[in-house]
């Protein structure tokens, strides 16, 4: 990578994306603030180990970005912009001020939202920090963004298209089954695992397909520790989307309680990029587990794939 490019690929990473707040129709214009999709107090305090948890990272290598397993301040993990302060409370009151319940649907449904809300503003912000490469670029061609194009535009406009794809998602199923006076119509997984040590956390919405009319078919997925002993994982669908969804993980749906965890393991490699270890749970890795693991993340990052069977990919041990 050229010294230029390197400059601008810090310059996107450092960068601070804090719009606007992204509640309902987008007309809000406070504030956002910095928020966890998986929550600080509860969850990443029981995997940090010195105040940090273990993320799939971006980090330049010898000029070239490469993703890595990199230890992360828990007050950074997992964090994003997409709400003002009085929609963040309003939203997810239920699960900040109290103990999670799996029998409570108001719990799982603003897991469930939390998760959706990450999303869109994780592609709406990658699609901001490539048109900020594409700005620089053409300041540097002298000629006009909006006339020019380049890889990073072209990109930023395909990040831009998913955020509206994930905004057309949220309000199907969730906004307007709420304005209506409805609750949304979803359908839940829940996985419990005990005698599990508190090594992962997860929150993250994933596409398995699209409809007819191009709307996106997709599940999220929490997985949440809830002490010392006990691990929940949470897979939450819209009902309509029931039949697709379990066709598309049946390795998961299907599983015995043998292989549950395994099955759930590997999917969080496929499909999740928004997840954090244990530090000490990581450390405990042989280095073969941990190249494997990395190995298979990263080329699921570029297209969601199957992965070849192997115990490494049990992240959950």
């Amino acid at each position: 990578m050229a010294k230029e490019d390197i400059q601008l690929f810090v310059k996107a990473q450092k960068a601070s994306y804090d719009t606007k707040c992204l509640h309902g129709a987008l007309d809000c214009d406070e504030k956002p603030i910095r928020a966890h999709s998986i929550q600080n107090a509860r969850v990443l305090d029981l995997i940090q180990t010195e105040g940090h948890v273990t993320m799939p990272q971006y980090k330049l290598v010898k000029g070239e970005p490469v993703i890595k397993f990199e230890k992360v301040g828990r007050n950074d993990a997992s964090t994003f912009s997409g709400l003002c302060s009085k929609h963040d409370t309003e939203l997810f009151k239920a699960i900040d001020t109290e103990p999670l319940n799996v029998d409570k649907c108001e719990h799982l449904r603003q897991l469930a939202y939390r998760s959706v809300m990450r999303e869109m503003h994780t592609e709406l912000a990658n699609s901001e920090r490539l048109w900020a490469i594409h700005e620089e670029i053409c300041r540097e061609q002298k000629v006009d963004p909006g006339e020019a194009g380049s890889e990073a535009s072209i990109r930023s406009l395909g990040f831009t298209k998913k955020a509206h794809n994930v905004f057309r998602y949220r309000s199907k199923h969730f906004d307007k089954p709420t304005e209506d006076g409805k609750t949304p119509d979803l359908r839940h997984l829940i996985i419990e695992m005990d005698n599990q040590k508190p090594v992962l956390a997860a929150s993250a919405l994933f596409s398995v397909g699209f409809t007819e009319e191009g709307d996106i078919i997709g599940p999220t997925l929490n997985i949440l520790p809830l002490n010392a002993t006990k691990t929940v994982g949470i897979i939450s669908y819209p009902k309509e989307q029931e039949a697709a969804v379990k066709a598309s993980l049946a390795k998961v749906f299907d599983a015995d309680e043998k292989t549950l965890k395994y099955e759930l393991a590997k999917l969080v490699i496929q499909r999740v990029e928004n997840f954090t270890l244990s530090p000490a749970h990581y450390d405990t890795w042989s280095d073969d587990k941990k190249a494997r693991v990395l190995r298979e993340f990263e080329a699921s990052l570029r297209e969601p794939k199957d992965i070849p069977d192997h115990p490494d990919l049990n992240i959950f041990l």
